[in-house]
This record gives C-alpha cells, sequence and structure tokens, in this order.
C-alpha cells in the first residue's frame, strides 16, 4: 500500500499554484497540473493538490481519499471513472448527494443513469457505462444480480459512514466484491483517525491524506458562545 500526504502548505489558486506531498517519509513540491489532462470538459484550469497528487499516483486497484469535505474528491472519482472500462457505479448516502453527482458527470459523460429508489427510474434499462445510486439501491442490485452485480469500478463516497447506522449496506456491498474479486473500490472519506483500517479492509493499494483545504476553512470566533 502506497500511502500520499498532501501537506497544509501547498497552494491552489484558479491560475495554478503547487502540491507538497510526502511520499516514503521524503518531502516533494511540485506544479499543479492541467484540468484538461484529465478531461477537456471541466470547466476550471488546473487540478487542486489532492486531485493532483491522485492523477499522479492512481493507475489501478483498490484506492482511499480522505480529505476534508469540499476538497474535489469527486474529480478523483472522474479519473478512477476514466481509468476503467465497463459498468462504474457511484454510490451515495442520500437522494439530495445522488442527483447532484448525477448532474455532475451528465456535463461529462453525457450518458448517465440515476437509481435512488424511485419507481420511475426502474421502469427504465441501465442504457450507460456509468450509474449514480444510492447504497441501498445498489445493494438491492446486488442481492439481485442486477445491474451492479456485473459493475467493474465502484465508488463509495462517504465510506466513513461505515461506522454509523447505515454501515450495514457498505459493509455489505465491499464483502460482496471481496467475495467475488468483482470490482475496484475507491472509498471517499473525510478525514479520520481510522481512515487506515478503511484502506486495509478495502484492499486500497494507494490511500491519500490531507487535511488541505483550497477554501481555508475561517472561524469567526466573536460568534462563539461558551
Amino acid at each position: 500500500m502506497k500511502e500520499i500526504i498532501v501537506k497544509e502548505e501547498s497552494k491552489f489558486t484558479k491560475e495554478g499554484g503547487y502540491v507538497v506531498y510526502v511520499e516514503n517519509g521524503k518531502e516533494y513540491k511540485e506544479d499543479l497540473i492541467s484540468a484538461e489532462l484529465l478531461n477537456p470538459k471541466l470547466n476550471f484550469k488546473f487540478l487542486n493538490p489532492v486531485q493532483t497528487v491522485f492523477y499522479k499516483f492512481y493507475e489501478n486497484k483498490s484506492a482511499l481519499v480522505a480529505t476534508p469535505t469540499s476538497s474535489g474528491k469527486t474529480i478523483c472519482a472522474l479519473h478512477f471513472i476514466q481509468k476503467h472500462i465497463g459498468l462504474k457505479v457511484y454510490t451515495v448516502p442520500t437522494k439530495s448527494l445522488a442527483n447532484e453527482i448525477y448532474n455532475f458527470f451528465k456535463k461529462i459523460f453525457i450518458n448517465v443513469d440515476l437509481r435512488t429508489g424511485d419507481v420511475i427510474e426502474e421502469a427504465y434499462e441501465i442504457r450507460s457505462d456509468l450509474v449514480v445510486c444510492t447504497y441501498e439501491s445498489l445493494l438491492l442490485s446486488i442481492r439481485n444480480g442486477g445491474w451492479g452485480y456485473n459493475a467493474s469500478a465502484i465508488v463509495i463516497d462517504e465510506i466513513h459512514f461505515i461506522f454509523s447506522n447505515r454501515g450495514s449496506a457498505i459493509e455489505e456491498i465491499v464483502a460482496f466484491l471481496k467475495m467475488k474479486n468483482k470490482a475496484d473500490i475507491l472509498g471517499l472519506s473525510a478525514t479520520l483517525p481510522m481512515y487506515m483500517e478503511i484502506a486495509r479492509w478495502i484492499e486500497a493499494k494507494l490511500v491519500i491524506k490531507s487535511n488541505f483545504r483550497p477554501v481555508k476553512l475561517i472561524i469567526n470566533t466573536q460568534q462563539i458562545k461558551l
């Protein structure tokens, strides 16, 4: 397992910047990668530091990206998806997030299917090679030998939900994939102390860990009442 730590002193602006990262105890500083290299349909110039490192180091197999909320993990998922052929699945905990991710990928791939448990969706067959869905929709499909059963790659967003009351669905999905050895997994997680446990569980070959935020978090202490 290769672990890359993206340091907070990395810099990102609309016009570029650099990433500072640690690999095998050695620190490196490199320019950010052009977003066009990942996909020409992206409407920004440069990948941010986390995305740059994932683009640089991800080749194949399963991986985990553990970074703060709104740090650009969906773009890492785009790279993961483009590295695979066959049916890809992007699964999320809620319908609202599923719709948000679906709308993003529609701008990139045009043909994307959505499954959130709504009856009207089930009336149509899967006609694309990318499905955005909720955990439960994917799990139901796997249990019934449907579209999820044949996926070649699965993105599990908010995979840290394994430690919540939603954990049983994620656990069953991953257990099936490991048992059948059927698909590579990309786990997207918020930062938490147990990220290496998740990485080992999904048999990740690459782990990207960072507390870097493209937009700095500012806390107004004058509004905090103790």
